[in-house]
């Protein structure tokens, strides 16, 4: 198991027009994935975040950004075939690769 996280790679400078901003990033979960969520400070792109717009790959997972706590979430189908579950800890999500779109405003 790896202790690494979240790898993040941002793809090309932040965008920016007027008082806006906007950065792309690649982002790749390791083995170990936790249910609580993997911390991901978005506010280190883009100051102010207005919108997180997550582009999962097909994965067959969703994927949330918890903007209060700083973490990257991730669901599948439920038990109950009606409400989604955390990803359990420890599930190796080394293979999937997320593209995160951040937009918002200076601080």
């Amino acid at each position: 198991m790896s202790d690494m996280a979240l790898t993040v790679v941002q793809l090309g400078r932040n965008q920016v027009t007027g008082s806006r901003m906007a950065t792309t990033l690649k982002v790749t979960p390791d083995d170990a994935w936790l249910a609580a969520g993997e911390v991901l400070d978005l506010t280190q792109y883009v100051a102010i975040i207005e919108t997180v717009l997550i582009d999962p790959s097909a994965t067959g997972y969703v994927w949330q950004y918890d903007r209060t706590n700083k973490k990257l979430l991730a669901f599948e189908a439920g038990t109950d075939g009606a409400a989604l579950d955390a990803v359990a800890d420890a599930t190796d999500l080394s293979g999937t690769t997320l593209h995160i779109t951040v937009t918002g405003t200076r601080a």
